[in-house]
């Protein structure tokens, strides 16, 4: 019984050591995969300007971040091997990122960003130096007036182009017979025909229902006539009457 429970209890022992040895790798691993490189450099800016306060050194958009010293260098620690793009995130000066190299020995290299040219290499010096390149601009200029603008707008041209037209093409005709003839069958061609019938008229006739006819001038004269000759005759029997 005894022999029983110190196997079990060896075996328990080698259980547990195995188990800690496991969490031990986990918790510990390979100092392969740790960075220990680092990318320094110094920013350069005016003397008197304090937009260190606010700058921050961005590695791959944010995944490492450094802070500037008060002489604008920094160190940035715990970069493990392989390309990364270096920027510098400031609210009062822009700078040109950079691309830097680490080889699995830790030889560093720095080189411009072409994101035109991938191919074409510019290497630069390191440590890393970002000099500024200008105010960023948060704001859209006002448009201003000018006379460019009127006279490339589209209806503009439209409205110039056959003015143009009109005053160079009669002095090109009066030297060209030719020319002079076709225009002359153009401008007839656009002219309106006065035999052609107007269509207004046309749907009027047909959808408008039958014109009363105008009375005559005969029929004019006849009434005319005829209530003339009935005044004579009351006229007559009137002074019958009085006699």
């Amino acid at each position: 019984m005894a022999k029983y429970f110190i196997f079990f209890l060896c075996f328990s022992l080698v259980i547990v050591f195995i188990h800690a040895s496991q969490e031990s790798l986990s918790i510990n691993p390979s100092t392969e995969n740790i960075g220990s490189y680092k990318i320094e450099g110094k920013i350069i800016v005016p003397p008197g300007d304090n937009a260190l306060e606010n700058t921050r050194i961005l590695i791959d958009e944010g995944l490492y971040i450094g802070i500037p010293q008060v002489d604008g260098t920094f160190v940035i620690s715990g970069v493990p091997s392989g390309s990364y793009i270096v920027s510098v995130a400031s609210p009062l000066h822009v700078f040109e990122p950079v691309r830097v190299d680490i080889n699995a020995k830790g030889k560093t290299r720095a080189r411009k960003v072409n994101f035109i040219q991938p191919g074409e290499v510019v290497t630069m010096k390191y440590p890393l130096n970002f000099e500024t390149h200008g105010i960023p601009n948060y704001f859209q200029k006002r448009e201003v007036y000018r006379l460019t603008d009127v006279i490339m707008n589209p209806m503009f041209l439209t409205l110039l182009v056959p003015l143009a037209l009109l005053l160079i093409l009669p002095k090109l005709a009066s030297q060209d017979p030719e020319m002079q003839r076709d225009l002359q069958q153009a401008s007839n061609f656009l002219q309106p025909n006065m035999n052609t019938p107007d269509i207004g008229d046309m749907f009027a006739n047909m959808f408008g229902g039958p014109k009363k006819q105008k009375p005559t001038q005969s029929q004019n004269n006849g009434a005319s006539g005829g209530i003339s000759t009935a005044q004579q005759k009351r006229k007559i029997e009137a002074a019958k009457r009085r006699n």
